[in-house]
Formats: structure tokens, C-alpha cells, sequence
């Protein structure tokens, strides 16, 4: 059975996990470890200094129930949740997949570097499994079960290769999907199509749109995007007359360019960004050997090291 870890950062109870562990438990071997609490904006934090806990929360609610799901709250952050799930509770029988999510809100551009939906997804990859971070769009009107069962689409489309007949349940929705040429395979039956490489460190964030899955235009892979804020840090004072502060802001603009992730879910794409956790700049990394070489290894350049 296809084994697969879930997290999340909204917490345990969150309507986007339930909706996701009830989806995949259908046709997967479904393990939820996901903390007690909201964990927002934790990002790839992990706990050091204080013990985690685990507790059982099959009986919490009824998705958790299904005897192909076993589900436990952490005290600790979306990384511990991943670490404890693999390197513990699945140790034994490590899972194919984890899915961070699914996330109350989007996950674009350089949002990515503060999410713990994110955080717990690359967790993942660093463990050497493939990893998925879900999130939806939508702030009114939200579809979880609907965003679940593209997840699941999207699972199934990953992983064409091992679960044909997962594929088959999806294949009226996958029919709309747009192909991309250069970065899939052509798939030996039915014309498939599959990811030319699936490696141990594969991260894949996913934006859902918060429409039907009948609206939904099809997928496109993607690159982070960018986006503007203001007032990010607001300023104001308690009964004594002491300041405190609130930080987040409010969202004034997404620079929708090609290509990128908040073009596709504005214009009804499910976005696909692959990242990592190597956060190198290895442009710059080349630019500044190159720049190093010429300024110091002419004659009695070791000699300027100092200027």
C-alpha cells in the first residue's frame, strides 16, 4: 500500500488535514503527525531545547477514524512532526510521500521562506523523501474537500508511473492538464505522462485555486513569484502607554510574471514550484570566485590581501 506521511501548520484538527487524510485514506496507508496547535510562520524550525510530545488523535474526529489512518498530535513545530513521523513513528516502513497541508491560505513567492506548511515539506526532502506542500487559495468560500481531491489528482499525476489505476479515478480532470513538454516523460500506456526524475529530494509546492475542480484550467509548473506589502510593522500601545508591535501587513500587489506562481492561480492553474532547502545563490557564488581570481592571482596579488 502506498504509504504516505501528513503535517501540516494549522494543526491537527485543521478542516484542510482532515479533508486530505479522509481523501488518501481511500486507496493509501495514511500516517497523520501534525502539532497540537497552530505552528503559522515557524517556517523549518525544529525543537532543541524542550522534550515533544506525541498523543493519539484517532478519536478526535470522525476522518481520522478509518482503520488505514493512525493519527497523532505534537507539541513541536511542523519539522519535528516530519522528523518524529520518519524517523520514529515509520521507521520501520518509511512513507512514499509527504504532504504538508492542506494550508488555510496560499504559499507564494517570497511567503515560502516564512511557512511552516513549507517548512514541513522540506523536512521531507532533508529525510530523502519525495515531499509535497498543499495550500489553497481561497479566503471565503473554501473547498477543502474539492482541494483535497485535486491533491489527490495531483498525487496520482506524480506518481503515474506506480498507481495506473489510482489515475484511471482522475482521468476526466487530468484531461484538461497542460503538459509541459520539456520536464515529463511520455509515459509507456494510455499516453501518460510522468516526471522524467523523482528523486529522494524532490520538494513540490502546490497552490490550489478555490474553485470546482471542473474550473480549474489544469496545472503548470512554475517559479516563486513576488509580492508587495505595507504596513508590515504596525505600531500601538497598551492601557499604560507602552508600544507593541503587530507584524504581517497586508498584501498590496502580486507582480504576476510569466511563468510564475501567482499568475497561475490568478489566472485558474493549479501552480507547481519545485524548491529546496540549498539556499546557495550560485550565480553569485561564481561571479565572486571569478571576481577573487582576477583581483588577487595576478603578480604580488597575494600580497593585497589586506587592502
Amino acid at each position: 500500500m502506498f504509504r504516505v506521511l501528513l503535517t501540516n501548520d494549522d494543526g491537527i484538527l485543521a478542516p484542510g488535514l482532515r479533508a486530505l487524510a479522509k481523501q488518501l485514506g481511500g486507496w493509501c496507508d495514511v500516517t497523520v503527525v501534525a502539532p497540537s496547535r497552530p505552528r503559522s510562520a515557524t517556517s523549518h524550525s525544529i525543537t532543541l531545547h524542550k522534550p515533544l510530545r506525541l498523543t493519539r488523535a484517532d478519536d478526535n474526529c470522525e476522518e481520522y477514524a478509518a482503520e488505514s489512518i493512525a493519527a497523532y498530535a505534537c507539541s513541536g513545530t511542523p519539522s519535528d512532526c516530519v522528523m518524529l513521523g520518519v524517523l520514529h513513528l515509520m521507521n520501520d516502513t518509511p512513507p512514499d510521500l509527504v504532504i504538508s497541508g492542506i494550508n488555510d491560505g496560499m504559499n507564494v513567492a517570497e511567503d515560502l521562506t516564512y511557512s511552516g506548511t513549507v517548512g514541513g515539506a522540506l523536512e521531507g526532502a532533508v529525510l530523502g523523501i519525495p515531499s509535497i506542500a498543499a495550500s489553497l487559495t481561497g479566503s471565503q468560500n473554501i473547498r477543502f474537500p474539492e482541494a483535497a481531491e485535486v491533491l489527490d489528482a495531483v498525487v496520482c499525476y506524480l506518481v503515474y508511473g506506480v498507481l495506473r489505476d489510482e489515475l484511471a479515478r482522475h482521468r476526466q480532470w487530468l484531461g484538461q492538464v497542460k503538459r509541459p513538454s520539456e520536464q515529463v516523460t511520455r509515459g509507456e500506456e494510455d499516453g501518460g505522462w510522468i516526471p522524467a526524475e523523482l528523486s529522494g529530494q524532490l520538494c513540490l509546492n502546490v497552490n490550489i485555486p478555490d474553485l470546482p475542480p471542473a474550473e480549474l484550467k489544469g496545472l503548470l509548473w512554475t517559479r516563486a513569484g513576488n509580492r508587495t506589502y505595507e504596513d508590515i510593522v504596525r505600531v500601538s500601545r497598551d492601557p499604560n502607554g507602552r508600544e507593541y508591535y503587530w507584524l504581517g501587513g497586508s498584501k498590496v500587489l502580486d507582480r504576476e510574471q510569466p511563468g510564475s506562481d501567482t499568475l497561475a492561480i490568478s489566472t485558474g492553474y493549479v501552480s507547481i514550484t519545485p524548491i529546496t532547502y540549498d539556499i546557495t545563490q550560485y550565480s553569485d557564488l561564481d561571479r565572486l570566485k571569478s571576481w577573487y581570481t582576477e583581483r588577487y592571482s595576478g603578480p604580488g596579488g597575494h600580497n593585497r590581501h589586506g587592502e
